[in-house]
């Protein structure tokens, strides 16, 4: 069943680590990258803006309808940086997923592919933590 927890403390624990998302379709995929980003939540929606401007409407921005994500995975592949595959089902699991955060990247990749010891600790502090599945929950209703 793996951790369950929402999406909003989900990514909350995630923008702190300056990885990147990726969102994917048959026609193109986006890639949203920064180290300032903080996290908005109004009804169905959560949106992850960056810090730096004075109208966060004014620089690209990130509307993620909670409840379309359902579950998410850790994903680790050979000589690749992990990433988090987000999904709208259990079941979708076989299917590309919907949303990708992947973790700040192992490797330096103008030196060589060196690796970069902090963020493969800052992986493995993360999967020691929450583990690699993820059922995202309801938050709690309101008192």
């Amino acid at each position: 069943m793996g951790t369950s927890i929402t999406l909003k403390a989900l990514l909350e624990h995630l923008l702190a680590m300056d990885g990147a998302f990726v969102l994917c379709n048959a026609h193109g995929s986006l890639e949203f990258r920064g180290q300032d980003f903080y996290l908005s939540s109004y009804q169905d929606w959560l949106t992850i803006y960056h810090a730096t401007p004075t109208n966060p409407e004014s620089q690209s921005h990130l509307h993620l309808k909670w409840r379309t994500l359902r579950t998410a995975e850790v994903i680790h592949e050979p000589e690749k940086t992990p990433y988090l595959a987000f999904y709208g089902t259990p079941e979708a699991t076989a299917e590309e997923p919907l949303l990708i955060w992947y973790f700040p990247s192992f490797y330096n990749w103008a030196s060589g592919k060196t690796e970069i010891p902090a963020n493969i600790a800052q992986h493995a502090a993360f999967v020691e933590t929450y583990g690699t599945t993820f059922q995202l929950v309801e938050p709690p209703s309101p008192a």
